[in-house]
């Protein structure tokens, strides 16, 4: 059975994804903060007929990750498929100067992102094999009014998962950046505005299994949000500055 190790997997995405792969026959290691609600979702992997394990560790900490990566590949085996999933994310208005959470969004969402792709990283290459995904967003794609902090952050994964796909495709290392829409999760219920196209964390685990079991260079949903991304890309400056709300 192949070994997947997901980071943030106590909710959301991260937890609903360790119940598809372990239906899957994928071996699951979690890692969060909160070793109650890990211990809870290995309980329900375990029960579903899978085979599951925890490690408690802060993604921002390189020391403490990499030690929970060692026990659960101790417990599992070595690791096959990494997703670094841990990130968060709050409003960012730039004529607030929000020094402190520009800082710590990008410690939490690319500096996370960062160690826990070196943490199997070296056992990947001396294998030659691997895959290491990143749970980036659509939000990576334009700088968002208001959350500029979460944008730059999801930009500076994709770009640097961008660089490592062609870095490590010749050493047998597949590479996937994942950019979801909206999907309901704890991050997502502090949301006051209307949320289109919103997907439950079932249907997201869905979808990203399937692309992650195909190995493809990017998953990017739900459909509709690929359209909505080429189209944020393509906008000209003058444009989105008129259509993005003032704040």
């Amino acid at each position: 059975m192949p070994v997947a190790i997901i980071t943030g997997a106590s909710s959301g995405i991260g937890a609903a994804l360790a119940h598809e792969l372990g239906r899957r026959k994928w071996k699951v290691g979690v890692i969060a903060r909160r070793a109650d609600l890990l211990d809870t979702l290995v309980a329900e992997v375990r029960a579903a007929g899978g085979e599951a394990a925890a490690a408690t560790a802060d993604v921002t900490d390189r020391a403490g990750l990499e030690a929970a990566v060692a026990a659960l590949e101790a417990t599992l085996g070595a690791c096959d498929l990494l997703v670094a999933n841990a990130g968060s994310g709050q409003p960012a208005p730039m004529h607030k100067i929000p020094v402190e959470t520009i800082l710590s969004t990008m410690r939490l969402n690319f500096d996370g992102a960062v160690y826990s792709a070196a943490a199997v990283l070296p056992g990947m290459l001396e294998r030659k094999r691997g895959h290491v995904a990143v749970v980036s967003s659509v939000a990576a794609n334009r700088g968002l009014p208001g959350h500029g902090a979460y944008s730059a952050s999801k930009a500076a994964v994709s770009t640097l998962w961008e660089a490592m796909r062609v870095d490590l495709r010749g050493h047998g290392i597949a590479c996937t950046t994942i950019h979801p829409g909206f999907v309901a999760t704890p991050l997502t219920e502090k949301n006051k505005f209307k949320m289109p196209f919103l997907l439950t964390a079932e249907q997201a685990a869905v979808i990203v299994a399937d692309g992650l079991e195909g190995r493809v260079a990017e998953i990017t949903f739900p459909w509709q949000m690929r359209w909505v991304a080429r189209l944020m890309r393509a906008l000209p400056i003058w444009l989105w500055d008129r259509m993005a709300p003032k704040r």
